[in-house]
């Protein structure tokens, strides 16, 4: 039987307890891009360093999510992942304190994906919008998704547990055996959500491939597309 696809998220419940970022710790976290013939593309790229998050008092789920959509996993939930054989990602390590509790939080790794499924197929409604990309300083720009259950092109998918669909780099996309081990070990923190049942958007600018994947990886899969 063909493999399911899934994307995970943030649960509801764990909506309440997303981390912040340490600001005071993230200063200079990240190139800045300036365009050569428009001064409204300026933003930023690739960041530089690791994460410096701030964690709600209390128990930490097994999955933590970031206002930024960065997904974290407590060591334990890390070492199910790869006992499990799960392909598709590397991990940074994250610093990380509670917002009063002077209590050291648990250990926790941010999940960076390295799995490929090309980009979003056309029937899906996601397509390059060229006319508010910019070739100068490679913004890029792409029409929203409409119709979900058209969206990964199968031919694409690299055979990966944990996948990108371009150019949606912040969908943490899964396959139905990753769907499973959440299930079976009651993972906490974490929402499955089916490939159809995916919101409508308005449109995409995921910066570049590089800003997401490491700079190897990027190379070897954007450069032939022109989103390296």
């Amino acid at each position: 039987m063909a493999p399911l696809f899934w994307r995970i998220g943030h649960s509801w419940n764990s909506q309440r307890r997303l981390a912040e970022w340490d600001h005071e710790k993230m200063e200079h976290w990240c190139e800045i891009i300036t365009c050569p013939i428009d001064s409204g593309h300026q933003h930023s790229g690739k960041r530089l360093i690791n994460l410096n998050v701030v964690l709600q008092d209390g128990a930490v789920e097994d999955f933590v999510w970031t206002w930024y959509s960065e997904c974290l996993v407590q060591e334990r939930t890390l070492e199910l992942l790869r006992s499990n054989g799960f392909t598709g990602f590397e991990v940074k390590p994250v610093n990380s304190r509670f917002v009063d509790s002077a209590k050291n939080p648990p250990k926790l790794w941010e999940i960076v994906l390295t799995g490929w499924a090309g980009l979003a197929r056309p029937e899906s409604g996601i397509q390059l919008d060229g006319r508010r990309s910019c070739s100068a300083c490679g913004h890029l720009r792409y029409t929203g998704l409409q119709n979900p259950e058209e969206l990964i092109d199968r031919s694409a998918w690299d055979g990966s547990d944990f996948f990108m669909v371009w150019p949606m780099p912040r969908y943490l996309f899964i396959t139905e055996r990753v769907r499973d081990a959440i299930l079976d070990n009651h993972l906490s923190g974490v929402q499955i959500t089916a490939i159809s049942e995916l919101k409508k958007t308005d449109g995409f600018s995921p910066g570049r491939l590089r800003y997401c994947m490491p700079d190897e990886r990027a190379r070897q899969l954007g450069e032939p597309l022109g989103i390296s």
